[in-house]
């Protein structure tokens, strides 16, 4: 047989990275199960599910959504993330949803930094309200506002 058929075949394993060698361009949505480095460019969507590095010969312009986004090379557009870092060589242009944000000395970050849009974060948050409800110390949050003010004349 083959050096691909046959008994003997090799099952991918689940923690493979996949990797976009320098001097390669994809334009488009990219979407993978585990981790993804890029050492090329991209121009597009991307979706992975653990993990995206862009090294320093990295180039991406578009939308990232990953649990982990380490920059070295650039990035520009908008991320969804759990975690990202920027390390001493990244460089990064956009808008950042993430609750969990580190620049390394060195590292740029030009842009809107917004909290993680994440659905569950904002499910907590209504449970926690409305354990308040239950308690008889908040019962109509939207008929309650509260002005704080400095001005002793107020």
């Amino acid at each position: 047989m083959g050096i691909f058929g046959g008994q003997n075949r090799i099952k991918s394993q689940s923690a493979t990275t996949t990797l976009i060698a320098e001097g390669c361009t994809i334009n488009g949505h990219i979407k993978v199960a585990n981790q993804l480095q890029v050492d090329g460019n991209i121009e597009g969507q991307i979706e992975a599910k653990n993990q995206i590095k862009i090294s320093t010969s990295g180039n991406v312009q578009g939308e990232i959504t990953t649990e982990r986004l380490i920059i070295n090379g650039s990035f520009e557009g908008i991320c969804h993330a759990n975690y990202i870092e920027i390390l001493s060589c990244g460089r990064v242009s956009g808008t950042i949803y993430s609750d969990n944000l580190s620049i390394e000395s060195g590292g740029k970050f030009m842009g809107i930094t917004n909290p993680s849009d994440n659905t569950t974060v904002k499910q907590e948050h209504h449970e926690g309200l409305n354990s308040f409800d239950e308690l008889g110390e908040l019962n109509h949050q939207e008929d309650k506002v509260v002005l704080i003010s400095n001005d002793k004349n107020a």
